[in-house]
């Protein structure tokens, strides 16, 4: 959890946006209860569960980018060749250029005091 408040952190003060915190096992109903733009995923390493969790998002019309601390990745940029990796432990300038570019592509406004950014975990 503390991982997910440092990227809380770097997105809250890099762009006006609202970061919602949840377990895998909550994902389903959030995506369900809110609209996102970016959802970051801890990658677990097991190919169907990571592929359930990115079908999930991409369903809900999100941006899904992993979150990981493992080198061995089981050919993940062949499986998931559209999905950002952030690779932990993360600096800011990395998270703040990764989440930033995807919010451009989507349209969005990245600068601070732009309401419309919204990058949830």
């Amino acid at each position: 959890m503390f991982i997910a408040f440092e990227a809380e952190r770097i997105l809250s003060e890099a762009f006006d946006c609202e970061v919602e915190i949840c377990r895998r096992d909550r994902l389903s109903a959030a995506l369900a209860e809110s609209a996102f733009d970016i959802v970051i995923l801890e990658f677990v390493g097991h190919e169907r569960e990571d592929r359930h969790y990115v079908f999930l998002v991409r369903q809900a019309g999100a941006q899904p980018v992993f979150l990981t601390a493992t080198d061995d990745h089981w050919g993940m940029s062949e499986v998931f060749p559209d999905v950002p990796t952030i690779r932990k432990p993360f600096n800011d300038t990395e998270v703040r250029a990764i989440i930033g570019d995807l919010l451009v592509s989507r349209g969005k406004d990245v600068h601070r005091g732009s309401p419309d950014t919204l990058a949830p975990l």
